[in-house]
């Protein structure tokens, strides 16, 4: 469930997905949030590769009305 979080907050605050590319760790940590190696790299790169974040709204979507919350 943390991945849907870090998914849904990226796509909504500015600063916290600024902070996850340039501290991934610390963006996190101040969350209380713990992600996989495979989880961070799979955002960090989604992140980097696409700035309007379209790719985050497609995955968004799926998790807030498919019943992951």
């Amino acid at each position: 469930m943390a991945l849907a979080q870090v998914v849904y907050q990226i796509s909504t605050d500015k600063d916290f997905a600024s902070r996850l590319q340039t501290d991934p760790q610390g963006a996190l940590d101040a969350r209380g949030w713990s992600l996989s190696k495979e989880e961070i790299a799979f955002l960090l790169s989604t992140l980097r590769s696409n700035t309007e974040r379209t790719e985050f709204r497609r995955v968004v979507k799926p998790l807030l009305y498919g019943g992951w919350w």
